[in-house]
């Protein structure tokens, strides 16, 4: 008997979230939506995030509240009750119910995803576009200008946190995947982080029609500085956050694909030491059928990353470097 209830649960984990949802009176949102997350909102202020497991699963997170879970969970909100209560409710439901409100019909379906989509993107709709001013650890410890921070090609690729963390998103070939974070003090102290639930895919600028250069860097703080140095015109600009996966070195193969054939070229601004040159290996070796030149472009000294370049060349109180 007890059984035969777990497997009853089991089976209601995997009714379609998204209709039953609709059922209840959400709507979906398109423009927040992708393949692996689908937002929909509600007239009493809700906003949810429901996403697919491999295992088939549906799962949401309510951005404007606390609960989250399975189809289960969301009854269980919405209704009250006790579990016996939710069985009912499920049994009752077959797929067939009216929605409440048509949603707009999206161009895809919901695909299962092997992080938490749901959760990544609704922490991520909890932080803010840094101001006019950029990002204070950006700005002091840094040496990130300001105007690279509110270049129109980063526009909403920096955001901060509650915790006043930086805060730079990562796209996948499905959409918002994961987020970096950086943050320091006058110390030296310096925290790095990644988004829990998330999986590592591209932070990227904002491509422009007449970019010819696809600039590949470790890390975001990386690829603000090479943009401080060499500024922003006609690059396209790609951080990895450190090694990358298989899964990365696609969303690369599918990047420098969508590069204006053109004049267009691949540089590696990667980190001069072991592992920055390891790099430039993989990368090649992952992008050997791109018919775009790659090249290299390592900082001067050994062991320095880009970031590193530039705080040296503030420290001098130099004239603005460029490095063709």
């Amino acid at each position: 008997m007890e059984s035969s209830r777990t497997g009853e649960l089991e089976r209601f984990k995997r009714i379609n979230l998204v209709e039953y949802a609709g059922t209840r009176g959400y709507v979906v949102d398109p423009r927040a939506s992708s393949r692996n997350s689908i937002v929909m909102r509600h007239t009493n202020g809700d906003k949810l995030g429901i996403g697919k497991t491999p295992s088939g699963t549906y799962v949401f997170y309510n951005y404007k509240g606390s609960e989250s879970g399975t189809i289960i969970d969301l009854v269980q909100a919405l209704d009250g009750g006790s579990l016996g209560d939710v069985r009912k409710t499920l049994r009752n439901y077959d797929g067939s119910a009216v929605s409440r409100a048509p949603s707009p019909t999206l161009p895809f379906k919901l695909q299962p995803s092997q992080h938490d989509a749901s959760r990544v993107l609704a922490e991520w709709m909890k932080t803010k576009p840094i101001g006019s001013k950029g990002h204070p650890y950006l700005n002091k410890y840094r040496g990130i200008a300001v105007a690279i921070q509110n270049d129109p090609i980063f526009k909403g690729r920096i955001h901060i946190d509650a915790r006043g963390n930086a805060v730079f998103p990562h796209y996948n070939l499905s959409g918002l995947c994961g987020y970096e974070l950086k943050n320091g003090n006058a110390s030296g102290t310096t925290f790095t982080g990644f988004s829990p639930g998330g999986l590592k895919g591209l932070g990227c600028s904002r491509p422009m029609p007449d970019d010819r250069e696809m600039i590949v860097c470790e890390t975001a703080i990386d690829m603000l500085s090479f943009a401080t140095i060499n500024g922003t015109h006609r690059k396209r600009f790609f951080s990895t956050a450190g090694q990358i996966s298989p899964m990365q070195m696609e969303c690369l193969r599918s990047a420098a694909e969508k590069m204006p054939s053109e004049d267009s070229k691949i540089v590696l601004a990667l980190d001069n030491d072991e592992g920055g040159h390891k790099l430039s290996t993989h990368i090649r070796e992952a992008l050997r059928q791109v018919t775009l030149p790659i090249v290299d472009r390592f900082p001067p000294k050994q062991g320095s990353d880009w970031n590193d370049v530039l705080m040296e060349h503030l420290k001098h109180d130099s004239p603005p470097l460029r490095f063709g």
